[in-house]
């Protein structure tokens, strides 16, 4: 018993180490899905920017939406544990393409499924743009994904960090565009604010670019070091204030997302009371904002059942149907495709 135990651990180790051999690469998010195959319908989700670097050493450089930072990986199984609270079991890896799919605490409907290019087939076809300097430099262009420094603090992008220190009164508001060079170095150069509504604020963002100094780690190209070019907005309030000035009130996206969200939850809470049409106001109010969100209709559903309304209910999952939403499909045919023979 005892030989075979040691076998199996031999075994395991082995198999571990084949697994963490094969992760060692820089992957580029292709796609993302839900656990079942069901598109995700929320645009900042589906389009979320993600890239994992795995290297030798066990340290992986995980890339999200212009958000870089280094964490410890180890492989438990056919699982990769990153830090200590995300797990990913390696549904297949090979040499064109990683499937990750979440391990998470939530529910099955909110695992996600990531699809991963290795960068080098990523980049196929992509020419970079560049041009030289007077000093006969050669500088590349920012382009997310295929050439572009790594700004090194997993809790802020670099706008985000520049704001954070752009000391720029909150009474007012501005709107500025810069230009500025991350070098095969990594260091911070040549400044330059291209737009500007307060001018004499210039200096002070200047100030915060430079406030980055020590956090990048220069973009490859070609497998080696090169100079970005990276131009960055800055639009604090401004434009908010041109809309208010010309009559433009309308909404943002995101204001429509989170009110969306807001009637969503108010819909789950009146459907665990019982109170059934008041949760299918919250969840036609959550699709007033947002006629994507499937939790609302899977939720509205729930409630014309519980209603014995059948008719409504058929109509909800149609629409889930119609979103190619799987659970909504299986459904569907089930309780509404009555013409099935």
């Amino acid at each position: 018993m005892f030989r075979i135990l040691i076998l199996i651990f031999v075994s395991s180790v082995a198999f571990a180490q084949d697994l963490q051999e094969k992760l060692v690469g820089d992957w580029i998010k292709e796609e993302i899905r839900l656990k079942d195959g069901s598109p995700i319908l929320n645009k900042s989700v589906r389009d979320v920017q993600l890239r994992y670097i795995f290297r030798k050493d066990g340290t992986l450089r995980v890339v999200y939406d212009g958000k870089a930072g280094d964490r410890p990986f180890k492989i438990k199984g056919d699982t990769v544990v990153i830090g200590t609270d995300v797990l990913y079991k390696v549904e297949s890896v090979n040499d064109v393409r990683l499937v990750l799919q979440q391990v998470s605490a939530d529910s099955t409907a909110n695992s996600l499924k990531v699809i991963f290019t290795p960068a080098h087939l990523y980049n196929l076809g992509f020419v970079p743009e560049k041009y030289r300097t007077r000093g006969g430099d050669t500088i590349y262009v920012y382009k997310p994904n295929y050439l572009e420094p790594f700004f090194i603090d997993g809790e802020q992008s670099a706008s985000q960090f520049i704001s954070e220190n752009f000391d720029f009164p909150d009474f007012r508001t501005g709107d500025f565009y810069t230009r500025f060079i991350i070098t095969k170095k990594g260091e911070v150069k040549g400044i330059e604010i291209l737009r500007s509504t307060n001018e004499k604020f210039n200096n002070r963002l200047i100030a915060a670019i430079k406030k980055t100094e020590g956090k990048w780690k220069p973009g490859i190209w070609e497998g080696q070091p090169v100079n970005i070019e990276v131009m960055m907005g800055f639009d604090l309030g401004w434009t908010e204030k041109e809309n208010a000035k010309n009559g433009v009130l309308e909404e943002s996206e995101e204001e429509k997302m989170q009110e969306s969200n807001d009637y969503l939850m108010e819909g789950k809470y009146y459907l665990t009371l019982k109170n059934y049409n008041e949760a299918i106001r919250n969840y036609t109010l959550s699709l007033d904002k947002n006629p994507l969100n499937v939790d609302a209709y899977y939720g509205r559903a729930s409630a014309y059942a519980l209603k014995k309304d059948t008719k409504k209910m058929c109509e909800d999952l149609l629409q889930l149907r119609n979103l190619q939403q799987a659970k909504g499909i299986e459904l569907w045919e089930k309780f509404c495709n009555t013409g099935k023979k």
